[in-house]
């Protein structure tokens, strides 16, 4: 399905993913899970790249094909752009220290020569038996002549190291953000589950210290095995990362959101209260419910989460908060799914508004 030219307004209200699902169907756009969270990318302006891309099609042409949307999202936003780019660098980083290695092995090359010359014709002057006028200014204008040419060796090596300094610390700090981006899960590109947990016990030593509340919520993608049965793996790959998006776009920029699990997301969400992060987490809920992931006649390609959210208390460690936070989420389980719940120390709080 191709795209209108027009750029699709930006969103106002808080649900920005519902936003954005609404604007594709009014524009008569495409909602599959790989075409929201492409508009989803472009809407929110987190991928400039990505951006600059869209626009420059967009100047050249009345509206994008299908086949540029995937184009587009295969460079920008496909979770296997990073082992590759990470190959890429490496690989053209081991080249430049080649290439600086091989240019400094002439230089010794060279330099080995020279001084090789320059024992001769010292040795040569020092017959004096042999020496003559003539043969003194010949050997004077060879010493001369591998002086200029050693001085322009020198100037040339001294140019590309130069260069080859600046590349390499180029490529060191492309190297270095590849690796960042390496601490995120390739399916979904959120935080991986071992950058979530350091981040939840840095967060929570930073809240104890600045006496800040600090929530945490975890989400479980409901009868998801079934989803997968009935759509495919790549169906359900696509949904998982369109539910990581849209949960990432109720998010706060001070948030982490992570895959926790195979069908499971997590947040951190500093300075936030607990009944805040409540607030959030049925905004995402509810949107989740309401849009279906895969059309599908019967409503099968509809998808609902349970989710649970904890707030620390004085003494809270990560592994404390996260078990709480857990036993919350197998009570929304046990209560029929699709709910939000709140843990505390005395156990899951329920109130009317929060139940499905």
């Amino acid at each position: 399905m191709s795209t209108a030219r027009t750029k699709l307004p930006a969103p106002q209200r808080a649900d920005f993913g519902a936003a954005v699902i609404d604007e594709l169907r009014s524009a008569g756009l495409a909602t599959s899970p790989r075409a929201f969270e492409f508009w989803f990318a472009y809407k929110s302006g987190r991928n400039p790249a990505l951006n600059a891309a869209v626009d420059a099609l967009r100047a050249r042409h009345s509206e994008l094909a299908p086949s540029d949307v995937d184009l587009l999202y295969d460079k920008h936003l496909s979770p296997w752009r990073i082992g590759q780019s990470a190959g890429t660098v490496a690989e053209q980083l081991s080249e430049e220290l080649h290439a600086l290695g091989t240019t400094l092995d002439g230089a010794i090359s060279a330099t080995r020569a020279q001084r090789e010359t320059m024992i001769a014709e010292t040795s040569e002057l020092s017959i004096t038996s042999a020496l003559t006028l003539q043969r003194v200014l010949t050997a004077v204008d060879r010493l001369m002549q591998s002086t200029k040419e050693s001085q322009v060796r020198c100037a040339l090596i001294e140019a590309r190291m130069t260069a080859a300094n600046r590349e390499i610390a180029a490529l060191q700090q492309q190297l270095a953000a590849v690796r960042a981006e390496c601490t995120i899960d390739p399916l979904t590109s959120l935080a991986s589950r071992a950058t979530f947990n350091a981040a939840l016990a840095a967060a929570l030593e930073q809240s104890a210290a600045a006496r800040q509340p600090l929530a945490l919520l975890l989400c479980d993608v409901d009868y998801f095995a079934a989803f997968n049965e009935n759509f495919a793996a790549a169906a359900a790959d696509q949904a998982l990362r369109a539910i990581g998006v849209l949960l990432k776009g109720h998010a706060r920029s001070g948030d982490l959101v992570a895959r926790y699990g195979g069908d499971e997301f997590a947040v951190i969400m500093p300075q936030r209260r607990t009944s805040e992060a409540i607030e959030c987490a049925e905004r995402f809920r509810q949107v989740l419910m309401l849009h279906p992931l895969v059309p599908h006649e019967n409503g099968a390609g509809r998808v609902t989460v349970s989710v649970c959210v904890g707030g620390s208390i004085k003494g809270d460690t990560a592994s404390f908060l996260l078990r709480r936070v857990n036993n919350g989420l197998k009570v929304a389980k046990n209560e029929g799914r699709n709910r939000v719940v709140e843990m505390t120390p005395d156990g899951p709080i329920w109130s009317p508004e929060r139940r499905a």
